[in-house]
């Protein structure tokens, strides 16, 4: 009965410590640079301390939904950079609907939605694009810029 006991509260335990990585932490932000993710132009800086400090509530209570490895995650198509100062705390993949704003933590496979819009940022409109689409077009860019430089050295 005790072996019971003990390994069910370890059980609780573990459950309890592998729902708690999908929660952020992300305190201290006082600035938010938004950024497009395709060309890396500002967007909008958003020094705003008390909606910074609700949007960072509602994530920080927001659940964040774990996607798999082997997922083909969406990349969005902007990047939040939440700063203390010049600092950079965390960089989240973001997108946003007339209604929510969703975020996006590429390293840890974990996306975040929260019911906020962002000011001065376009809603999205395009569905986001997939990592192996960026590849393609990336690889597509290099073969045309290839194929440019040898008709330059033809001509030459």
């Amino acid at each position: 009965m005790k072996i019971k006991m003990i390994s069910l509260a370890l059980l609780i335990t573990f459950v309890l410590i592998g729902c708690g990585h999908n929660k952020l932490d992300l305190g201290g932000a006082t600035q938010i640079d938004i950024y497009n993710w395709e060309n890396k132009d500002l967007i909008h800086t958003i020094e705003d301390a008390s909606f910074i400090e609700d949007l960072v509530t509602k994530l920080n209570k927001a659940n964040g939904e774990k996607i798999s490895d082997t997922a083909d995650i969406a990349m969005l198509p902007y990047k939040a950079h939440f700063k203390n100062k010049e600092e950079t705390i965390l960089e989240l993949g973001f997108d946003q609907t007339k209604d929510e704003a969703h975020f996006m933590d590429y390293e840890n496979s974990i996306r975040y939605k929260v019911d906020i819009s962002l000011p001065n940022v376009p809603l999205t409109s395009a569905s986001p694009k997939t990592k192996e689409e960026i590849e393609e077009e990336n690889k597509k860019e290099l073969e045309l810029e290839k194929h440019n430089q040898e008709e330059q050295k033809d001509k030459e």
